[in-house]
């Protein structure tokens, strides 16, 4: 537990005038009821926690995929692979009619960003693994991080260049593509395909040929890259490549449209802060210490921590001191970045853009605080570099915490886009020695 610091700020236009002799000129005319009076309170007790998200994550029929693998101490090792199906573009399909003019398969997958160590990483040498998928999806179950597929026969095991800000040439056109990984197939898939026949309908198809396991890996960097995905995009799929009245045409098949897909985490704690997450049955880490790891909250997406604070303590003080508290005007929630991080990694250009406010609702269901939904953008939990923290109003969360209208007493905090972005975040806790977490709020009496 920890004594939170509450700043009880003066209104604008009391800060603007100088202090003088005469900064209390006209108090005699001025009825002493009618004085606002700022109070400041920090006797607080706020409680910090840490959970690994982990298995709780849906990672199913998004159109933003993650595959790649990263490690770091602070947050262990992270990879990252595809289970997806593959379907026709078409209503129905005849091999048949490409037997003798196939020329080549190949995937492709349109890059929607990517996450690295250093903004000096522009593309990577990684091992990309591909399995044909030997179960079938089932239809309308959601898939999670844990979740996996059987698959068997391997497709192709090879080192590519990864590179997802660079467009891409293809033979001798000299009009680049728009940044996506390509790989040749290879002849045996090709084949297999040829010599399948026809299929009336997009379900004959995916009963045959059941979908991809993908997985990408770094060949000799230490930290790795986890490249980000867009599998609705047109240049995302299968291309068949043959030819027709002397030309090179194509046959597309699609990963948006009718195909189901999931991504698989794989997490390693092992030596980090977090370590007590890979203990069988330990998915909780308290973070009330003043000094160490534990003054510290670890924010990660991709199922890797979620953190609470229970801000249950406020309660006792909005009680007594109801009968002279005249105005609730604003709680400001301030999550300062630590410093020791933002050195560690090379400047902070990998932590999350926003941070969002959620709370249980009666059910247990993590929903959005109100003020989420508020009509300002410069407290909304995003990354302010000036003073490296993130500030998100609560006021209305708050109000209807200590007025009982909500039960739950913790704010969860998460990483927006947490389910197709790899950022994470170190921040310092409640109890931090000198730049802790804190709730700032303006009241009058």
């Amino acid at each position: 537990m920890f004594r939170l610091k509450y700043l009880l700020l003066l209104f604008p236009f009391l800060l603007i005038s100088c202090v003088d002799e005469d900064d209390m000129l006209g108090q005699d005319f001025v009825d002493p009821s009618d004085i606002i009076i700022v109070n400041k309170y920090s006797s607080f007790d706020i409680s910090g926690r840490l959970f690994h998200e982990g298995d709780s994550l849906k990672t199913s029929d998004y159109r933003y995929v993650t595959l790649g693998s990263y490690s770091d101490n602070q947050f262990g090792k992270l990879t990252s692979s595809i289970y997806t199906q593959v379907s026709l573009s078409s209503s129905s399909i005849d091999f048949n009619f490409y037997k003798d003019s196939a020329q080549s398969l190949v995937l492709s997958l349109a890059y929607a960003g990517y996450f690295a160590k250093d903004t000096l990483t522009k593309n990577m040498n990684m091992r990309i693994e591909l399995y044909k998928l030997s179960e079938d999806f089932q239809d309308s179950v959601p898939y999670y991080t844990n979740s996996t597929l059987a698959y068997s026969n391997l497709i192709k095991d090879t080192t590519i260049v990864v590179a997802p800000t660079e467009r891409v040439q293809v033979g001798d056109d000299t009009n680049k593509l728009a940044p996506q990984l390509r790989l040749d197939l290879g002849q045996d898939l090709l084949q297999e395909l040829l010599n399948s026949g026809s299929f009336a309908s997009n379900k004959e198809f995916k009963n045959f040929f059941k979908g991809l396991y993908i997985k990408l890996t770094p060949v000799s960097d230490p930290n790795g890259m986890i490249a980000y995905f867009d599998m609705y995009s047109p240049n995302s799929g299968i291309t068949l490549y043959y030819q027709y009245n002397g030309r090179v045409q194509k046959y597309n098949f699609v990963f948006a449209s009718g195909s189901r897909s999931f991504v698989n985490i794989d997490y390693n704690f092992a030596a980090t802060p977090l370590s007590a997450f890979a203990q069988l049955g330990q998915d909780t880490i308290i973070c009330n210490d003043s000094v160490g790891d534990k003054s510290k909250m670890y924010l990660g997406s991709l199922g890797i921590s979620i953190a609470t604070l229970d801000i249950n303590d406020l309660k006792q003080w909005y009680q007594t001191s109801t009968n002279n508290l005249a105005g609730f005007n604003q709680a400001m929630l301030i999550l300062p970045v630590s410093e020791d991080y933002i050195t560690s990694v090379g400047g902070d250009h990998n932590v999350p853009e926003k941070i969002i406010c959620y709370r249980k609702d009666d059910n247990g269901k993590l929903i959005y605080i109100h003020d989420v939904f508020g009509d300002s953008d410069h407290f909304s939990g995003k990354y302010d570099k000036a003073s490296k923290s993130y500030k998100m109003r609560i006021t209305s969360h708050l109000q209807n915490y200590l007025n009982a209208n909500i039960k739950s007493s913790e704010i969860y905090l998460l990483p927006d886009l947490r389910t197709y972005k790899a950022n994470r975040v170190v921040l310092n806790g409640p109890k931090h020695q000198t730049n802790p977490a804190k709730i700032e709020i303006i009241y009058t009496r």
